[in-house]
């Protein structure tokens, strides 16, 4: 087959095409400023104002994330002290970033594909609406953005190697697996040094080690000299393996079960598999090395989502990312053509990548529901509410004690300042794994704790939107020392069908 490239002059279709996307783009980048906080923004923006009173994750405050994921979100509460518009242009301008450094990593093949690129994965994006909005995910790609523009260059310098290695380390910081990446990279630049008696290989790995563990050896530092190390470690060894037996459905499931389910659910790629398809015309018209690095990283985000069995919208953020910029490689500004053939190549693929973006780029029901001048539906509502009561009778020296999530109590405490009666952020923790010596220990530890502090208030969820674990061994039904302490010290001040307000007699 003749693998020959005629260039040609890029078609005024293309420039059209693409101008129409970035117009897309821009329209609802501007709704997006009006987006709320939602989902899991409010309860870590909490939890770094907790951190900006002095609060140190893991020892002052109960909480299952990463180390990374703090201190992130603890800039971005610094920069925007914590104002939604400020947030929401924070959020922007990260997407700007991403679209630019994607583009300066694939404009050598054409600033076509490299802009469509960026655009799309901007449009993939912003389709989430406010619950997608600053996932650790999306805030890990400014690290692996940053990797793909390093890995495909010509050749790589040990300055490089320390480089990538480092900025899979701050992803790692953040979810650990993240970290898959870094394998496939390492893989092509090794090669074809495959010969173990060749030591030249060591010479090669040891910058990504050493870029690697720095990042994280800095945080241990930190969380050892803030004894911080100590509670972390003891949350990693006892709850982490609670949480991975949570399905993405909240449901408890056992090891057989739980690899069914991973089974049935890794293939179905949260709607992204149509990519696919322009991605391997993108593999075939291209075949060199960076191509099939790309389709590698494609193959490690794909089943990313897999290492914790959850599946949730936003573990697919770096699959996405990546499948996209594959994709976008099948139109380009050459021409490629079989002897022969009715149609070029380039036709056939820039067909399928159009079909396939009709079929998957869709505005967020959140940027409908703005152009019909509908209202925004978020648990941010209740949250306003909760707000404006704190507003009203919260005095300097009350605290208050959530029994939520994400479901607005946190949000209106972060509005209104207010500070926590406990350890304990969430009461997410105390329903499921009842019989669990470690969640026994919890709620003991939790109660000791409420006892001792004696909130003004105390905010419940009770809504339908509000996080409950099912399965064997789970609750919906507030545990007998907690029902008791309501019972003998606190009045219902206000009582909706979706959120109760305790107040201390």
């Amino acid at each position: 087959m003749n693998n020959s490239i005629n260039k040609s002059a890029t078609h005024p279709l293309q420039i059209l095409f693409l101008i129409l996307l970035a117009i897309f783009l821009i329209t609802q980048a501007i709704f997006s400023l009006q987006w709320p906080l939602a989902h899991d923004q409010a309860p870590l923006l909490y939890e770094t104002f907790l951190m900006q009173n002095g609060k140190i994750p893991y020892k002052d405050f109960f909480d299952f994330q990463m180390p990374g994921s703090y201190i992130i979100y603890y800039l971005l509460g610094i920069i925007s002290n914590f104002g939604p518009l400020c947030i929401r242009i924070l959020d922007l301008l990260i997407l700007i970033t991403i679209i630019f450094i994607t583009y300066q990593a694939l404009k050598k093949f054409g600033y076509i594909p490299a802009l469509t690129a960026g655009i799309l994965f901007a449009l993939s994006y912003l389709s989430g609406g406010p619950a997608l909005s600053l996932q650790r995910e999306y805030l890990i790609l400014i690290f692996l953005s940053s990797a793909i523009f390093i890995s495909l260059q010509d050749s790589l310098s040990n300055n490089h190697r320390l480089i990538l290695g480092f900025l899979f380390g701050l992803a790692a910081s953040i979810k650990p697996h993240a970290a898959i990446g870094l394998i496939p990279i390492i893989l092509f630049d090794l090669h074809p040094f495959v010969s173990f008696r060749d030591p030249s290989w060591l010479k090669k790995l040891l910058p990504y080690f050493i870029g690697f563990f720095t990042p994280i050896l800095l945080i241990i530092i930190w969380l050892a000299s803030t004894n911080a190390l100590t509670p972390f470690l003891d949350i990693a060894f006892n709850y982490w393996s609670l949480y991975s037996q949570i399905n993405g459905e909240l449901v408890i499931t056992s090891s057989s079960e739980r690899t069914s389910y991973i089974l049935n659910q890794i293939w179905r790629l949260s709607g992204g598999g149509w990519w696919l398809i322009p991605a391997r015309f993108a593999i075939y018209l291209h075949r060199n090395k960076k191509i099939y690095l790309l389709a590698s990283l494609v193959l490690c985000y794909a089943i990313y989502p897999a290492f914790t069995g959850q599946f949730f919208s936003y573990h697919y953020i770096l699959f996405l990312y990546f499948i996209i910029i594959l994709a976008s490689l099948s139109i380009s500004d050459s021409q490629f053509s079989i002897p022969n053939s009715r149609f070029s190549l380039s036709t056939l693929s820039s067909f399928f990548f159009l079909l396939t973006l009709t079929f998957t780029i869709r505005p967020s029901q959140t940027f409908i529901r703005q152009i019909n001048n509908q209202p925004i539906v978020t648990s941010s509502d209740r949250a306003i509410e909760i707000s404006s009561f704190l507003e009203e009778n919260l005095e300097d020296a009350d605290f208050v004690q959530p029994l939520d999530w994400t479901g607005g109590t946190l949000l209106a405490m972060l509005e209104t300042r207010a500070l926590i009666a406990t350890d304990y952020v969430f009461d997410f923790y105390f329903y499921h794994h009842i019989s669990n010596p470690y969640i026994q220990n919890l709620r003991n530890d939790f109660m000791n704790q409420l006892a001792e502090s004696r909130p003004r208030f105390i905010i419940e969820v009770t809504s339908a939107d509000k996080p409950w674990v099912g399965g064997d061994d789970t609750t919906r039904t507030k545990f007998p020392e907690l029902q008791n302490f309501l019972d003998e010290n606190y009045s219902i001040t206000i009582q909706k069908d979706d959120y109760i307000i305790y107040e201390i007699k």
